[in-house]
């Protein structure tokens, strides 16, 4: 006999997971594309543009660090420390690019509305994490 509560139980874990794995794929095909596109200069003048940092700075430093958190992202789908993990680093990767775009010169609309995307995903999935 099932107890009272347990149907609706179950089916949150599975609407948990479920978002969790659909949030987890659109990041790290975002975030593993990115490096990508920096390391052979595809989306340089963007990202100059939206950080005001040169090209140096995107692939010794951002491009590295997208990668690092697509493959904490993927890992995470077994291991929720590292998902936890790749959604901070991945939430945190938006807010500076957010924070750079409010600059003088750098307010890019396409910009502003694909970052504050990307970042509410990397938040939900960060919250589904700590809830997992």
């Amino acid at each position: 006999m099932r107890s009272y509560g347990s149907t609706s139980t179950l089916r949150s874990v599975y609407q948990m997971t479920v978002g969790i794995w659909v949030l987890s794929i659109l990041l790290v095909a975002e975030f593993v594309m990115a490096p990508i596109n920096l390391w052979t200069g595809r989306t340089m003048v963007n990202f100059t543009k939206f950080t005001g940092y040169g090209p140096q700075i995107a692939r010794l430093g951002f491009a590295p660090v997208k990668l690092l958190a697509a493959v904490l992202v993927a890992v995470g789908l077994a291991a929720r420390f590292a998902g936890v993990a790749g959604a901070a680093l991945t939430s945190a990767i938006c807010v500076v690019y957010l924070v750079r775009l409010t600059g003088r010169g750098r307010r890019d609309r396409a910009g502003i509305i694909g970052f504050v995307i990307f970042g509410l995903w990397a938040v939900a999935l960060l919250i589904l994490q700590l809830a997992r």
